[in-house]
């Protein structure tokens, strides 16, 4: 929950982790020099002035200043849709996600070329909100590969867990789309 409520010494220990030998390992092209970090736009459109960060711009900004890519924050939300967080039962399909997450700047194209894209989010459930930034940033750069990683992955029904830390390495983690519009994640 001290993610959630955008703690900045957990941000700051989740990006140093990330930065170290063990999470460089785990994520080999998802983070470095030449990765432009994005961060998945929240729930609801963002008003202009004084309105703080987002936990997920916050933890792309600690990302950024342990040297595991520049930041860009290319996605915004058009309109205010339910909170994930909040959802019982139902959840908004990708379609859904994909309609009201646009980019929020036009890119600069090839001026600074852009080669690896990751999407990044604090909490996955599904993977509909991921699944759809990552589908509009690949739209958008469809020479790049993009990515998408969660700092927290949900299980659904679960009271008891073996362990809290148990990272998926790259690769390893995926978002499938459904012919009905929903979207499972493994694991």
């Amino acid at each position: 929950m001290d993610l959630k409520f955008s703690d900045p010494e957990r941000i700051k220990s989740i990006a140093s982790w990330l930065a170290s030998d063990r999470g460089r390992d785990l994520f080999p092209t998802y983070f470095g020099s030449g990765v432009i970090l994005v961060p998945a736009p929240g729930h609801a459109p963002r008003a202009k002035g004084g309105v703080p960060r987002s936990t997920t711009v916050e933890l792309v900004r600690s990302m950024e200043s342990e040297g595991l890519g520049r930041r860009k924050e290319w996605l915004r939300r058009l309109e205010k849709v339910p909170k994930s967080a909040w959802s019982r039962g139902s959840r908004l399909t990708e379609e859904r996600h994909h309609a009201t997450i646009a980019l929020s700047t036009a890119p600069v194209l090839g001026i600074d070329p852009v080669d690896r894209i990751t999407v990044v989010d604090d909490v996955i459930t599904t993977g509909a909100t991921l699944h759809a930034c990552v589908r509009r940033m690949a739209e958008a750069f469809p020479s790049a590969g993009v990515a998408a990683f969660a700092v927290v992955r949900t299980i659904s029904g679960v009271t008891q867990l073996s362990k809290a830390f148990d990272p998926v390495p790259e690769g390893q983690g995926h978002i499938i789309l459904n012919a009905d519009g929903s979207t499972q994640r493994t694991p």
